[in-house]
C-alpha cells in the first residue's frame, strides 16, 4: 500500500486500520476505499475527517462487530487520528441500495447503522479515491444513474434541514456544524449543476462565482469558520439557504456521473 502525499500520521492510521480489518474480518472483507478531502487535495488537519467505505461479502456477525469495536476503542487510545476516522461498512450485494444492517464508525463509536445507498460517496471514490485493499471499485460497483444522484441530493438536503431547521438538534448550536452545513449545501448544488463531486473548498469557490450575491457572505463566513473566528453563521440565514438549495435540486438535471479512467480508485497507492 502506497499513500503518496498523505501526512505520515494519517498514513500510519490507515495502514493500521487496513491490517486490523483484514485480520478481524478475514475472507469477509472485500475492500477498503478512502475518499473525501484527503484524496481531493483539501485535507484540513484541524477539522477534516478520514472517510472510508468498507465493503464486506456478508453482514457483520455480532462477534465480528464486537471484536472490531474492541480493537477500534483500543486503537483510539493510542492514536488520536482514529477518532477522525468516519467509516461505513457496506454489504457488497447491497451497494447503492438501502440496507438496514450495515455498520458505522464515527466520533470513536462503532454501531449497527443502516445505509441509504448514497451514491455520492461512491462518485467520490471513482473520481479521486484510494483503494487500501481489495479490487478496483470499477470492477464491482453497479452503474450510478442520474436518478440515483438526484434522489441522493434531495435526501442530503433533507438531512441538513432536519439538523438545522427542525427542533431539538444537538448539532445546530455548534459553529463548526453550521459551517459544515453551508459548505455541504455548496457541494450539493455544485454536483447538481455540474454532475461532478468537489471538495468543500472547491465547491465554496464555485458557489461564490455562481450563486446570487445575497449568499456570498454566508459562504465566506463558513469558509472562515475556525476557532476564534468572529464572522457569524446565523441559523435563520442557513435555514433560508437550505430552502434555496432545496428548490434548486428539486429540478432534475441531465448530468451523468462520470467514471474517470484516470481515477486513483483501485490503484495500490490513496480518502
Amino acid at each position: 500500500m502506497t499513500l503518496r502525499g498523505v501526512p505520515p500520521p494519517v498514513a500510519n492510521t490507515l495502514r493500521a486500520l487496513t491490517i486490523a480489518l483484514a485480520r478481524l474480518l478475514g475472507s469477509n472483507l472485500h475492500g477498503i476505499y478512502v475518499y473525501g478531502s484527503l484524496t481531493q487535495a483539501a485535507f484540513d488537519r484541524v477539522r477534516s475527517d478520514l472517510d472510508c467505505l468498507v465493503v464486506v461479502r456478508r453482514h457483520l456477525t455480532d462477534a465480528q462487530l464486537q471484536r472490531l469495536r474492541a480493537w477500534l476503542a483500543q486503537a483510539a487510545i493510542a492514536d488520536p487520528w482514529m477518532h477522525r476516522v468516519q467509516m461505513q461498512v457496506l454489504l457488497r450485494r447491497r451497494l447503492l441500495r438501502s440496507d438496514a444492517r450495515g455498520a458505522l464508525y464515527q466520533f470513536g463509536i462503532l454501531t449497527r447503522s443502516g445505509s441509504d445507498g448514497n451514491p455520492i460517496a461512491w462518485m467520490n471514490v471513482l473520481a479521486t479515491g484510494i483503494t487500501l485493499i481489495g479490487p478496483s471499485p470499477q470492477t464491482f460497483l453497479p452503474r450510478i444513474t442520474e436518478e440515483m444522484v438526484f434522489a441522493a441530493l434531495v435526501r442530503e438536503v433533507g438531512y441538513l434541514r432536519a439538523e438545522i431547521v427542525d427542533p431539538a438538534s444537538e448539532w445546530r448550536g455548534q459553529r463548526f456544524y453550521r459551517a459544515y452545513a453551508v459548505l455541504t449545501l455548496c457541494r450539493i448544488l455544485c454536483t447538481h449543476r455540474t454532475g461532478e463531486v468537489a471538495s468543500k473548498p472547491r465547491a465554496a469557490r464555485w458557489a461564490l462565482r455562481t450563486l446570487p450575491e445575497r449568499w456570498h457572505s454566508l459562504v465566506q463566513a463558513a469558509i472562515g469558520a475556525r476557532p476564534g473566528a468572529l464572522r457569524p453563521l446565523p441559523l435563520p440565514r442557513i435555514a433560508r439557504f437550505i430552502e434555496f438549495v432545496a428548490a434548486q435540486v428539486a429540478q432534475p438535471t441531465t448530468h451523468t456521473p462520470k467514471r474517470r479512467p484516470n481515477s486513483r480508485a483501485g490503484s495500490s497507492y490513496p480518502a
